[in-house]
């Protein structure tokens, strides 16, 4: 009877660390979230009329590149400036981003992914000599090596901007 509750003991173990290994691990801060190394921005609102929001879109910077009406829900942006208090020097040269707009019957989703800086230029000191570098992506100055966010205020600041650049667009449909 003994043997029998210590097989039940381990069973019951390791079927807990199994289900434990299954469990995938992110990191979030607001709206961001981190999946297998990227940074997403992910919202649901609610949907009042698809037309309305198809030209609201269509007005924004952000989003002129999306025709939902068509099935043209994803494009990359143009390049748009942030403004913001205390913002790091890599967000002063603007930024693009891929946009995507998932509608349902009375919601719609927005994912913004591959949060980019192409105009800035970053000195990279190699061997002592001064090279530039154009490898600026968000995930790159907020995500620490193990896909971890970087919680310093620098980052939560930058966050904090981009989530409410990204809100106020569709927060207004």
């Amino acid at each position: 009877m003994r043997f029998t509750k210590t097989k039940y003991t381990f069973l019951f173990i390791f079927i807990g660390f199994m289900g434990f290994a299954q469990i995938h691990r992110t990191d979030s801060i607001g709206n961001f979230y981190v999946e297998k190394n990227k940074l997403i921005w992910q919202k649901h609102y609610e949907l009042e009329d698809k037309n309305l929001l198809d030209q609201i879109l269509k007005q924004n910077i952000l989003t002129k590149n999306l025709d939902i009406l068509h099935f043209g829900n994803s494009a990359i942006t143009d390049l748009i400036f942030i403004n913001g208090n205390n913002l790091p020097t890599y967000t002063s040269k603007g930024f693009k981003a891929f946009v995507i707009v998932d509608v349902e019957s009375n919601q719609f989703r927005v994912t913004i992914k591959q949060i980019t800086f192409p105009d800035f230029v970053e000195n990279v000191y190699y061997n002592g000599m001064r090279q530039n570098s154009r490898t600026g992506s968000l995930e790159n100055y907020v995500l620490r090596n193990n896909a971890d966010i970087n919680r310093n205020n620098a980052t939560i600041n930058v966050l904090e901007s981009f989530d409410q650049i990204f809100n106020a667009v569709f927060a207004n449909e």
